[in-house]
Formats: structure tokens, C-alpha cells, sequence
């Protein structure tokens, strides 16, 4: 038989540090760039058609803009179980930050190519992103961690998921105070 190990490793600590880490990361806060986008928007269709956007068109597509991330995580935590009986949990959770990057591309790409599509396609990718990683994570810590420490490392994973959206919050609100 094979001995389990229920005592914290360099290995395992790491293991489990790289995937609590990553929930840090994908509960940004879309509020501080609002500007930004919204005179993403007007420029880009002002380019199309030689006017300002209408006021009701850019309140759609702000919202479509926002709201397609948590769409696209709705699809994302869908495949998870698929994802994760294909792959394995590690080697679904490498494949699928493959999505981040794209998802981040596209959203850089979408400033070059004069495209609020691309910007609104970028963030639904990266939303199927968040919506697979939010659950292989817990996920991946609860095969690799023994017993006697599971508990405690998947409430790490929630601790750093509050985290990020704290950091988030207090970034926006200081961005919005030095701007003023």
C-alpha cells in the first residue's frame, strides 16, 4: 500500500499556494475604466459612423460589455465537470488559463483593430475562464491536499477569492480619489 502523507510539503504548499493565488486575479473590478471604455466606445463609433453614439446604444453596450463576463462564467462552470474528468484537474486548470491569455488578447486587440465587438468578445472569453477556473481550483486542492488539512486549504481558496475582490474595491477607489 501506499503511505499518504498528511504533513504540509514544500511541494504540496506550493501546489497549493499557485491555485489560490490565481482566484486573486479574475474578480477585477470593471468601475475604474469606465470612462475609458465608454470613450472607447464613442471613439470607435464615431469612426463608423461620423456621429456621437447615442446615449441608449452606449448604456447597452456598457452593459453588454459588463454583463457578458458573468455569462460567459455561467457557460464556463458548466463544462467544468467535462474539463476536469478529461484532463485531470492540474492539467485542466494549465489548459484553461490558456483562456485568460486569449481572453486578455483579445480585450488589448480590441483598442488596434478599432472594435468594441472584440473588447465584448474578449471579456466573454475571459468570463468562460472564470466561470471553469472558480471551480477546478477548489477542485485541484481538495485531490492534492491530505486529510487532515483539506478544510483548511480549500477555505484558503474562498480567503483569496474575497481577497481579490477586496484589493479590487481599495485599487478603484484609490485610482478614483488620485484622479480627482
Amino acid at each position: 500500500t501506499v503511505a499518504v502523507q498528511s504533513h504540509l510539503t514544500a511541494t504540496l504548499l506550493t501546489s497549493i499556494l499557485a491555485a489560490v493565488l490565481g482566484s486573486l486575479h479574475h474578480t477585477g473590478n470593471i468601475n475604474a475604466p469606465a470612462r475609458i471604455i465608454e470613450e472607447f466606445f464613442n471613439h470607435t463609433w464615431r469612426g463608423r459612423h461620423n456621429q456621437s453614439m447615442p446615449d441608449h446604444s452606449l448604456t447597452l453596450l456598457w452593459s453588454l460589455s459588463v454583463s457578458i463576463k458573468d455569462f460567459g462564467a455561467l457557460l464556463g462552470s458548466l463544462g467544468v465537470k467535462y474539463v476536469a474528468d478529461s484532463y485531470g484537474r492540474r492539467n485542466s486548470i494549465l489548459i484553461v488559463n490558456c483562456l485568460s491569455v486569449v481572453g486578455a488578447c483579445l480585450m488589448s486587440a480590441s483598442k488596434a483593430s478599432e472594435s468594441f465587438e472584440v473588447l465584448i468578445l474578449g471579456r466573454l472569453v475571459f468570463g468562460l475562464f472564470c466561470g471553469l477556473v472558480m471551480s477546478l481550483n477548489p477542485l485541484y486542492i481538495q485531490e492534492v491536499s491530505p486529510t487532515n488539512l483539506r478544510g483548511a486549504f480549500a477555505t484558503l481558496n474562498q480567503v483569496s477569492f474575497a481577497s481579490g475582490i477586496l484589493v479590487g474595491m481599495v485599487s478603484t477607489e484609490l485610482e478614483i480619489f488620485c484622479s480627482d
